[in-house]
């Protein structure tokens, strides 16, 4: 048989032994509810928000207090974005506001869970308005924040009441200022992503590395497993009669790689019909609009990168972890022998998320260097591409570099397979490797 007929024999049978296994079909299922879910999460935290009252008891001791706090932290608290029609979002109040004048029977109801926290408002010594918040949330959860804010609101208009400035003149002194966002290089004519926009765009890149990451991780410990297997098994003696150590290598990458297609189409097809239906489901769970819409920057020129992307980062890494699992004859010598790889892509996915998130510049020089490494550009460069921060060359670039790469790493991963395979009982430290490599060039 011919070299290509030899790998389309070999890549078709590890693809139909891997689909029809029982951990494949549980495996995709729960990755395919697991998407699902994932996607009407929006759906399930504005039913929370909807449906969730915390009492918040208001215990009033200052004097000379001239508006009562309690509707004002009702109002404060409460406040949200309007909908399309003016019309206030959400169904029910997520803060309840209560006067009470017994402050340590206020108290005893939040430590019995009767009520989530207590406000207490005092007249500081200097004249001030002074809160103290009893509750057990935490400190610097949302809640506390927000009672927080709406207290300082309170202390501010106190204070201007007390210098006479009037009502009317009040709402002048908060009124925003002419203020504009333009980028810092002028030949940038864009405009600017608000912020909405910007968390959209680092979301999407941060869910994006994610997959390429878990193909990677998930895909290549399989084309290790499955060379340990029949190794293990002796089966590999009898296979290399038929086909030669390059044929079975490019044979097992492209069936693990054609299953791994396959559990991705369900887990992709499961997502789009899942946020398809989200509108749907929101209106049938919160009896109003879902208001479904695709995410920020979301384009068919990005699913083409990621596409590439996931395809040549998992074809660099998987014949090196093929190469790997050659070198050891038990499964449970795999992890030690796949560390190299695994830390590798660690540290591209650290890095990418941390840009993608915002934590690290994602302009910053050093990253754009990595973007270019090939170990590290199927997690980089998409997020520079979501930032606007890729030229077209640098793409181009990482592409072409990405390829050649794997050319590299299949010439070194067929010599190291070629004497790997026939090693029994021996896991071969790097000289042995290095020694393997200079016999078989």
């Amino acid at each position: 048989m011919s070299t290509v007929s030899n790998i389309a024999a070999i890549a078709r049978r590890e693809a139909t032994v891997r689909v029809r296994t029982r951990s494949f079909i549980v495996g995709t299922l729960l990755l395919v509810l697991g998407t699902v879910a994932i996607a009407m999460v929006p759906v399930v935290v504005q039913y929370v928000e909807g449906h969730v009252n915390q009492k918040v008891l208001v215990y009033v001791s200052a004097p000379g207090l001239k508006a009562d706090p309690v509707p004002t932290l009702q109002t404060l608290l409460n406040a949200r974005p309007a909908t399309g029609d003016g019309s206030s979002a959400g169904v029910t109040d997520p803060f309840s506001v209560t006067a009470v004048t017994d402050l340590a029977a206020a108290r005893a109801s939040v430590v019995d869970g009767q009520a989530n926290s207590v406000l207490a408002v005092e007249r500081a010594p200097g004249g001030d308005l002074a809160f103290t918040l009893y509750t057990n949330d935490s400190a610097g959860g949302s809640s506390s924040q927000l009672i927080q804010q709406a207290a300082t609101a309170i202390a501010v208009a106190d204070r201007l009441d007390r210098l006479g400035v009037a009502p009317a003149d009040q709402a002048t002194l908060f009124s925003p200022p002419a203020y504009a966002i333009a980028w810092p290089d002028p030949a940038r004519t864009e405009p600017t992503q608000g912020s909405a926009e910007l968390g959209s765009s680092y979301l999407l890149g941060f869910g994006m590395t994610i997959l390429i990451f878990m193909m990677i991780i998930l895909y290549g410990n399989w084309v290790a497993m499955s060379v340990v297997e029949e190794k293990s098994s002796r089966v590999m003696e009898v296979i290399l009669n038929a086909a030669t150590p390059f044929q079975l290598l490019a044979g097992k990458v492209l069936g693990v790689g054609t299953a791994a297609l396959v559990q991705y189409l369900f887990i992709l097809a499961a997502g789009a019909v899942a946020l398809l239906l989200q509108g749907r489901v929101a209106d049938l769970v919160l009896g109003q609009d879902g208001g479904v819409a695709l995410p920020e920057g979301l384009t068919v020129p990005l699913l083409i990168l990621f596409c590439v992307y996931g395809v040549l980062g998992f074809l660099l890494y998987a014949v090196l972890y093929a190469a790997a699992g050659s070198l050891v004859s038990r499964q449970e010598d795999i992890s030690s022998a796949v560390m190299p790889m695994t830390l590798v892509t660690m540290a591209g996915y650290f890095v990418a998320v941390y840009s993608s998130t915002g934590l690290l510049d994602i302009r910053s020089g050093w990253i754009e260097v990595l973007s270019l490494i090939p170990f590290f550009s199927p997690f980089i460069m998409l997020g520079r591409v979501m930032a606007g921060g890729a030229a077209v060359w640098e793409v181009l670039a990482s592409i072409a570099i990405l390829v050649l790469s794997i050319g590299a790493a299949l010439w070194l991963a067929a010599r190291v397979y070629a004497a790997g395979v026939l090693l029994y009982g021996q896991r071969p430290g790097w000289r042995a490797v290095w020694r393997i490599v200079r016999a078989h060039g």
